[in-house]
Protein backbone atom coordinates (compact mmCIF):
# COMPACT_ATOMS: atom_id res chain seq x y z
CA UNK A 1 0.00 0.00 0.00
CA UNK A 2 2.66 2.56 -0.48
CA UNK A 3 0.38 4.86 -2.46
CA UNK A 4 -1.38 5.51 0.92
CA UNK A 5 1.11 7.47 1.89
CA UNK A 6 2.02 9.56 -1.36
CA UNK A 7 1.71 12.97 -2.09
CA UNK A 8 -1.06 13.64 -4.77
CA UNK A 9 1.88 15.35 -6.29
CA UNK A 10 4.03 12.83 -6.49
CA UNK A 11 1.42 10.34 -7.75
CA UNK A 12 0.51 13.13 -10.43
CA UNK A 13 4.32 13.20 -11.68
CA UNK A 14 4.55 9.38 -11.64
CA UNK A 15 1.47 8.53 -13.49
CA UNK A 16 3.06 11.82 -16.46
CA UNK A 17 6.28 9.69 -16.84
CA UNK A 18 4.75 6.44 -16.90
CA UNK A 19 2.28 8.00 -19.71
CA UNK A 20 5.18 9.52 -21.37
CA UNK A 21 7.72 6.64 -21.39
CA UNK A 22 4.64 4.34 -22.92
CA UNK A 23 3.96 7.24 -25.85
CA UNK A 24 7.72 7.34 -26.26
CA UNK A 25 8.27 3.70 -26.19
CA UNK A 26 5.34 3.57 -28.92
CA UNK A 27 6.69 6.44 -30.84
CA UNK A 28 10.30 4.27 -31.11
CA UNK A 29 8.17 1.01 -32.06
CA UNK A 30 6.66 2.68 -34.83
CA UNK A 31 8.98 4.42 -36.23
CA UNK A 32 9.73 3.27 -40.30
CA UNK A 33 13.78 4.70 -40.12
CA UNK A 34 16.10 2.12 -39.26
CA UNK A 35 18.82 3.21 -37.02
CA UNK A 36 22.00 1.94 -35.44
CA UNK A 37 21.71 1.01 -31.70
CA UNK A 38 22.80 4.38 -30.12
CA UNK A 39 20.15 6.34 -32.55
CA UNK A 40 17.18 4.53 -31.21
CA UNK A 41 18.42 5.33 -27.98
CA UNK A 42 18.67 8.65 -28.88
CA UNK A 43 15.51 9.02 -30.19
CA UNK A 44 13.80 7.18 -27.19
CA UNK A 45 15.33 9.31 -25.11
CA UNK A 46 13.96 12.60 -27.10
CA UNK A 47 10.48 11.41 -27.69
CA UNK A 48 10.53 10.53 -23.75
CA UNK A 49 12.02 13.82 -22.67
CA UNK A 50 9.38 15.96 -25.46
CA UNK A 51 6.34 13.94 -23.99
CA UNK A 52 7.34 14.09 -19.85
CA UNK A 53 8.18 17.98 -20.80
CA UNK A 54 4.90 18.63 -22.14
CA UNK A 55 3.21 16.66 -19.70
CA UNK A 56 5.00 18.39 -16.63
CA UNK A 57 5.94 21.56 -18.65
CA UNK A 58 9.40 21.45 -17.30
CA UNK A 59 12.19 20.17 -19.93
CA UNK A 60 14.91 20.31 -17.74
CA UNK A 61 12.87 17.62 -15.29
CA UNK A 62 15.79 14.77 -14.81
CA UNK A 63 13.61 11.21 -15.96
CA UNK A 64 13.02 9.18 -13.55
CA UNK A 65 14.36 6.01 -15.73
CA UNK A 66 16.50 3.14 -14.82
CA UNK A 67 18.95 1.76 -17.24
CA UNK A 68 17.10 -1.87 -16.44
CA UNK A 69 13.83 -0.40 -17.41
CA UNK A 70 15.17 1.35 -20.46
CA UNK A 71 16.71 -1.90 -21.79
CA UNK A 72 13.31 -3.77 -20.78
CA UNK A 73 11.78 -1.19 -23.26
CA UNK A 74 14.16 -1.23 -26.33
CA UNK A 75 14.80 -5.00 -25.95
CA UNK A 76 17.97 -4.67 -25.46
CA UNK A 77 21.19 -5.75 -23.04
CA UNK A 78 21.97 -4.06 -19.79
CA UNK A 79 25.33 -3.92 -20.91
CA UNK A 80 24.61 -2.47 -24.14
CA UNK A 81 22.52 0.18 -22.65
CA UNK A 82 25.11 1.25 -19.97
CA UNK A 83 27.47 1.50 -22.87
CA UNK A 84 25.33 3.87 -24.86
CA UNK A 85 24.62 5.97 -22.08
CA UNK A 86 27.98 6.15 -20.72
CA UNK A 87 28.88 7.49 -23.89
CA UNK A 88 26.41 10.04 -24.11
CA UNK A 89 27.32 10.93 -20.44
CA UNK A 90 30.90 11.06 -21.66
CA UNK A 91 30.20 13.60 -24.73
CA UNK A 92 28.25 15.67 -22.03
CA UNK A 93 24.85 15.29 -23.67
CA UNK A 94 23.13 13.48 -20.95
CA UNK A 95 23.59 13.08 -17.25
CA UNK A 96 23.25 10.18 -15.19
CA UNK A 97 22.26 9.47 -11.78
CA UNK A 98 21.61 6.13 -10.38
CA UNK A 99 17.82 5.97 -11.28
CA UNK A 100 17.48 9.43 -13.57
CA UNK A 101 18.35 10.68 -16.57
CA UNK A 102 18.95 14.81 -17.71
CA UNK A 103 19.05 15.66 -21.11
CA UNK A 104 21.43 18.13 -20.78
CA UNK A 105 21.73 19.15 -24.94
CA UNK A 106 18.88 18.41 -26.66
CA UNK A 107 19.86 19.89 -29.99
CA UNK A 108 22.98 16.93 -30.02
CA UNK A 109 20.53 14.52 -28.56
CA UNK A 110 18.06 15.09 -31.55
CA UNK A 111 20.99 15.33 -34.00
CA UNK A 112 22.08 11.79 -32.95
CA UNK A 113 18.65 10.15 -33.08
CA UNK A 114 17.46 11.79 -36.57
CA UNK A 115 14.80 13.67 -34.54
CA UNK A 116 12.85 16.42 -35.95
CA UNK A 117 13.52 19.28 -33.34
CA UNK A 118 10.26 21.11 -34.49
CA UNK A 119 8.51 18.25 -32.76
CA UNK A 120 10.75 18.58 -29.60
CA UNK A 121 8.89 21.77 -28.43
CA UNK A 122 11.88 22.66 -27.00
CA UNK A 123 13.65 25.95 -27.47
CA UNK A 124 17.19 24.76 -29.00
CA UNK A 125 18.69 27.99 -29.24
CA UNK A 126 19.74 29.96 -25.62
CA UNK A 127 17.79 33.09 -24.89
CA UNK A 128 20.54 35.01 -23.28
CA UNK A 129 23.06 35.08 -25.85
CA UNK A 130 21.98 33.69 -29.32
CA UNK A 131 23.39 30.79 -31.30
CA UNK A 132 26.19 33.31 -32.86
CA UNK A 133 27.60 34.12 -29.53
CA UNK A 134 27.73 30.16 -28.82
CA UNK A 135 29.29 29.23 -31.81
CA UNK A 136 32.30 31.69 -31.54
CA UNK A 137 32.92 29.79 -27.65
CA UNK A 138 35.32 27.17 -27.37
CA UNK A 139 33.87 24.04 -26.38
CA UNK A 140 34.79 22.37 -23.30
CA UNK A 141 35.70 18.77 -24.00
CA UNK A 142 35.18 16.17 -21.09
CA UNK A 143 38.28 13.79 -21.12
CA UNK A 144 38.45 10.07 -20.71
CA UNK A 145 40.56 7.76 -18.11
CA UNK A 146 43.31 7.97 -20.97
CA UNK A 147 43.18 12.02 -20.64
CA UNK A 148 42.39 11.94 -24.56
CA UNK A 149 39.48 14.28 -25.29
CA UNK A 150 36.45 12.30 -25.48
CA UNK A 151 33.65 13.65 -28.40
CA UNK A 152 31.97 10.70 -29.31
CA UNK A 153 28.31 12.16 -30.80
Amino acid sequence: MPFLFMSPASIDREWDFLAAFAAAAAAEQADPERRNTLGRVCFLLCELGSQFGRRTGDYSAPLPLGRAELARAMGLGLARIKRILALLSLSQVITLDEEAIRIVDWRRLSAAAGYHPERLGVSLVDEDDGAAVREKEEPQTALTAAGDPACFV
